[in-house]
């Protein structure tokens, strides 16, 4: 349930930052402070996820793939859903995963669309 929670909060974070951006400032300034403050959340969404899937399959990782997701998170969460699940299952959630970042985009597009049309 937890990891569900943390993805949810990736989804809301993308629709709703670029949302309220528009809604505050007016436009949207590619990486200013609310692209920031939404990449912070979002790498604490993504390492609360990883913390608890880690926990749950009883994976032992070391100091470097811990500080590695935070870092590179785009990089280094492969190599974790491969050792931790073996290549196929791994692939497969990567997968899993690749879609779920497409939809962190639209979401992301669907709010600056909405907080378009909200100052318009």
């Amino acid at each position: 349930m937890e990891k569900i929670v943390a993805l949810v909060i990736l989804a809301v974070l993308s629709l709703l930052t670029p949302l309220l951006e528009i809604v505050v400032t007016g436009r949207i300034e590619p990486f200013g402070k609310f692209y920031q403050v939404n990449m912070f959340l979002s790498v604490g969404a993504v390492y609360w996820w990883y913390y608890v899937d880690k926990k749950q399959r009883q994976f032992h990782a070391g100091p470097i793939l811990n500080v590695g997701v935070i870092a590179l998170t785009i990089i280094v969460l492969p190599i974790y859903l491969i050792r931790s699940r073996g290549w196929k299952d791994g692939g497969i959630f990567f997968v899993k995963a690749v879609c779920f970042w497409a939809l962190i985009i639209a979401l992301a597009f669907l709010g600056e669309t909405i907080g378009t049309a909200i100052v318009t």
